[in-house]
């Protein structure tokens, strides 16, 4: 479905930031980390209630998700946004940035939390590793939403076959590279990096504030080795498939997922978008006019409502719809 009303204006991105943070302020944030899958991760975590899993993408980290946290917290969630492998104050090793590792780190801190099915929400990389996750893993999971990403099937078909989507996909082919992306992206402290992403449409909506924490997070080139090893590792895979002729199964993911695709996102073909319900029986699509990338930080007004919905907060979504 498309998202009813305009496209947002400019100052939509920061709706009710000031509000926002004071609520931010008023939820207990505590900050832990935990043992899973031979990595120690970060992750912050408030309120009470069923599990809710957020998931950044690249170039981020638990920061990400400081626009929705209070508001879910408040409907009654527990949440808990994690710095993926490689990212933030979670563990760096050399290896595990292949899906099935990836996946295998988000369903071990969900059972080390709390036994039983949780909810899972991923942006970017993180959505990428939801729709994995939620494919492969469905045991874990009550339901997924996924923010901004194809699955990993689309994807590699359509730079297998869609030359806009190649165009669109050039700073992966550039992250394989060594070194050069490191340093490119570090330097002037890690404005290259920032501009790269921010400059999309309606990437200019998201919080300054926000943007500074996570070039100081990761900008810089040791921090950046981590986050970059989830392209190399994908495309060095998908080039071994096509070297060797293997073919992946088509994915068929069971559980209910509520994608939020940006019209704008500079990232992906809008093709995309719908050829997601022939892997997801249960998809439930919300196209949003005129948002880019960064959906949940452009116009949190619009997603939150959304995520509310789909994490099964009805009681809440009135409230946050009046704000």
């Amino acid at each position: 479905m498309r998202a009813e009303g305009r496209a947002p204006d400019a100052d939509t991105g920061a709706w009710g930031l000031a509000r926002l943070l004071a609520t931010l302020r008023a939820v207990k944030v505590t900050h832990h980390y935990a043992r899973v899958n031979g990595v120690r991760l970060h992750y912050v975590e408030a309120g009470t209630g069923p599990l809710v899993l957020l998931l950044h993408g690249f170039p981020e980290t638990h920061r990400s998700w400081e626009l929705q946290l209070p508001v879910l917290a408040n409907a009654g969630f527990r949440v808990v946004a994690p710095d993926l492998r490689g990212y933030g104050e979670s563990d760096k090793p050399r290896s595990g940035y292949d899906l099935d590792t990836l996946a295998a780190d988000v369903v071990e801190l969900g059972r080390a939390l709390e036994p039983g099915k949780c909810r899972v929400v991923g942006h970017d990389w993180g959505g990428a590793i939801t729709w994995h996750a939620a494919g492969t893993r469905p045991e874990a999971f009550e339901s997924a939403v996924v923010i901004d990403c194809a699955h990993p099937f689309l994807m590699q078909e359509a730079l297998l076959g869609d030359a806009e989507q190649v165009k669109r996909s050039w700073y992966m082919f550039f992250f394989q590279l060594p070194v050069a992306p490191e340093l490119w992206l570090s330097m002037n402290g890690g404005r290259n990096l920032a501009r790269m992403f921010r400059s999309t449409p309606g990437g200019e909506r998201a919080p300054e504030s926000m943007v500074r924490a996570q070039r100081y997070a990761v900008g810089r080139v040791s921090p950046l080795r981590g986050p970059l090893a989830y392209y190399r590792t994908a495309l060095r895979g998908a080039a071994r498939d096509l070297i060797t002729g293997r073919r992946p199964a088509r994915p068929h993911v069971a559980l209910p997922v509520t994608l939020i695709w940006g019209e704008l996102d500079a990232c992906f073909v809008p093709r995309l978008a719908e050829a997601h319900r022939a892997l997801a029986p249960e998809l439930s699509l919300h196209v949003l006019p005129g948002v880019g990338h960064f959906a949940h930080q452009e116009v949190p007004k619009l997603v939150n409502p959304l995520l509310l919905r789909a994490l099964g907060s009805d009681a809440a979504i009135a409230s946050v719809e009046a704000e």
